[in-house]
């Protein structure tokens, strides 16, 4: 192709009368990119003097919008490692802005000549926002050899430098990049080890998982954890054996949870290949926490093989399995269970595994769109209900008679809550729901309680009505993020469904704030909210209950319904103490899914 015309020739004759007003500077910058655009490969790397010195000053230029103009020629206008070059050698001759400016289109621009300057100026700028551009720019253009360095910033730099270099590992498409990772996890320090262990989960980088399970193995909790959180995007099928095996190592219960939850997610995304290897295991598992957490599995898997065994577990195993077996069974993804729950209704001996089957069947007929239960088995349930409840209280009142006494303070401070950003604008307008409360049309006012209130379920074991969760896991009820998104949220099944929180001891509770899916306004069906000291909630106090015409069988409310928002429903629980809290739904007024982002409980441990 032949050039047609150059901004060198006839156009320049006006750039002396014109090259004051932005206007046309930026006329005159367009006409020459579009004039590189009518040249060959060859001509492009040689571009016209005076459409590069145009470029180099509007990059100079005090105007941001100005600089902008020129950043994006360069990005995609000027071809050629002589640009490059006299582009990085503009770098030391900027002002800290400006210079953080050109780095980002330096990566952006994907020539390997600027790598040099990109690694002078990861090293040696003097601001952080220079330091942390030049590292990001590295994720474009670097190579393996930059892997180390990357790394080291990423464990090891300040907040922006973390990020950023965390950033360009994750997405660095150089020839053996990944080998150089995990290469490096094998023998840097700890702090590295881990950096690298969530770039590796990041990138999916599947090929790594035995330098992974190797760190999963090591002295460092840290590091291990940070393994198994690595393998739960990583791990197949066929590691489900060596990830039992992590878990039966466990040294800690947030260790066991973590690993618990790696082996879900495993077992979420490839279902029945997971069933055969998580049966041997459980045959061979000799303590009861292994046992536990593999029944969890068992019932996320589902199917004809993992059933019989969750079922005879439910009567042949040690008290605490087959309580959990029962409670796995009444959560069962389908209805191949009712036999088994109906045995269990009528011979379930001690009485709680008679309730829990008892309430699985009338949760089944509630959640089918064809029949209501049987008048026969609700009473049933209610009166087995109400002799368990007698057993427990009894129990209870017994233990909590001895149990320690905080002092609380009488300092009312605000509670320590952070609010997401609102993923829309403006107040809710009210939606054609019965009994919706009228939107406040301001910001809620402080929440105050004792002071050394906190947030207790931050990273706290939850469990769910749903074993086949459709989308997101457990953890991610308590993991702080709070942000509005249909990706970060857990969300079961159709019916009435419920998540609950072990606070892992008593607590006196003020406050619970929930957020189920903010992304809009939806209001959330037969909201209800309980605490209790009993983790099946034979015996418990409900706190918020909307479900106004009970038909959730969980009792008729009296709390008004709502409209999601990015603030969150708090409910004031008034100092009532418990360990467990248990939210329940039945889906929303635009689906009849359920959806949780985050639950946060503030109170004062007693123990």
């Amino acid at each position: 192709m032949q050039r047609r015309w150059s901004l060198s020739e006839e156009p320049m004759r006006y750039e002396t009368a014109l090259w004051t007003e932005p206007i046309a500077r930026a006329l005159i910058l367009t006409l020459a990119a579009l004039s590189l655009v009518a040249v060959g490969p060859a001509q492009a790397q040689q571009p016209d003097e005076a459409v590069l010195e145009m470029v180099v000053e509007l990059i100079q230029d005090p105007d941001k919008d100005m600089r902008a103009l020129g950043l994006q020629q360069v990005r995609e206008a000027l071809p050629g490692a002589a640009v490059t070059k006299r582009l990085t050698e503009l770098l030391p001759k900027l002002a800290p802005e400006p210079r953080t400016e050109l780095l980002e289109a330096l990566g952006e621009r994907r020539d390997t000549a600027a790598r040099p300057a990109l690694l002078h100026w990861a090293n040696s700028g003097k601001e952080p926002q220079v330091r942390a551009a030049a590292l990001d720019a590295l994720g474009h253009i670097g190579t393996a050899d930059d892997v180390p360095l990357l790394a080291e910033k990423a464990a090891k730099g300040t907040g922006a430098e973390r990020e950023a270099a965390r950033s360009a590992l994750s997405r660095m498409r150089a020839e053996r990049a990944e080998a150089a990772m995990t290469k490096l996890l094998a023998s840097a320090e700890s702090a590295v080890q881990m950096a690298l262990l969530d770039v590796l989960a990041d990138r999916r980088a599947t090929e790594a998982v035995p330098a992974v399970l190797a760190c999963a193995k090591q002295r460092d909790p840290n590091v291990r954890i940070a393994a198994i959180n690595s393998l739960r995007y990583l791990a197949t099928a066929q590691h489900v054996s060596e990830l039992v095996q992590l878990l039966a190592a466990a040294k800690s219960g947030y260790e066991r949870w973590r690993t618990e939850l790696a082996l879900l997610n495993v077992c979420a995304r490839h279902g029945q290949a997971c069933a055969e290897p998580l049966v041997q295991a459980f045959k061979l598992a000799n303590s009861v926490p292994t046992q536990l957490s593999l029944l969890h599995c068992l019932a996320r898997v589902g199917g004809t093989q993992s059933l019989s065994i969750v079922a005879a577990s439910a009567v042949d195993g040690p008290e605490p399995v087959r309580t959990e077996a029962v409670r796995m069974l009444a959560g069962w993804p389908d209805r191949a269970v009712v036999p088994t729950l109906r045995r269990l209704a009528a011979l379930g001996n001690p009485l709680r595994h008679r309730v829990l089957a008892l309430r699985a069947l009338i949760r089944v007929s509630l959640n089918s769109a064809s029949t209501d239960p049987e008048e026969k088995l609700v009473a049933e349930y209610l009166r087995v209900a109400g002799e368990a409840r007698a057993e427990i209280e009894a129990v209870l009142r017994s233990e909590l008679a001895q149990a320690p006494r905080p002092k609380l303070s009488t300092k009312l401070e605000p509670i320590p809550l952070k609010l997401p950003a609102p993923a829309f604008r403006g107040t809710p307008v009210p939606l054609k729901e019965p009994n919706i409360e009228k939107p406040l049309g301001k910001p809620r006012p402080p929440f105050l309680a004792p002071a050394g209130t906190t947030n207790l379920a931050a990273g706290r074991r939850v469990a769910a009505s749903d074993s086949q969760p459709t989308t997101g896991e457990l953890d991610f009820v308590v993991d702080g993020h709070k942000e509005a998104s249909d990706f970060a949220c857990l969300e079961l099944h159709p019916g009435t469904q419920w998540v609950q929180i072990d606070l892992g001891r008593r607590a006196v509770i003020f406050a619970i704030v929930v957020w189920h899916n903010h992304a809009e306004a939806r209001v959330y069906r037969d909201v209800i909210v309980q605490l209790s000291d009993d983790p099946d909630f034979i015996a418990a106090y409900t706190v918020f209950n909307n479900d106004h015409d009970d038909s959730s069988r969980l009792g008729t409310g009296k709390d008004k319904g709502y409209v999601e928002t990015a603030e969150g429903k708090l409910i004031d629980c008034k100092g009532i103490e418990g360990r467990f809290v248990r939210l329940y739904s039945r889906g929303n007024h635009i689906d009849a899914k359920n959806h949780y982002t985050e639950v946060e409980v503030y109170g004062i441990p007693l123990e």
